[in-house]
């Protein structure tokens, strides 16, 4: 039962930071320099 509890937790923190990375990469804001297709790789050049 722990693990269970466990993973849920690890489960509900990567779930957490996946959200957050994909608001982020819809604003841009997550790429820099080596990123392709991204808004904010332009400023790199």
């Amino acid at each position: 039962m722990a693990t269970f509890i466990i993973g849920a937790i690890v489960f509900g923190i990567l779930a957490l930071i996946s959200i957050n990375l994909y608001k982020n990469r819809k604003k841009g804001t997550t790429c820099g320099c080596g990123c392709e297709g991204c808004p904010s790789a332009n400023r790199c050049k």
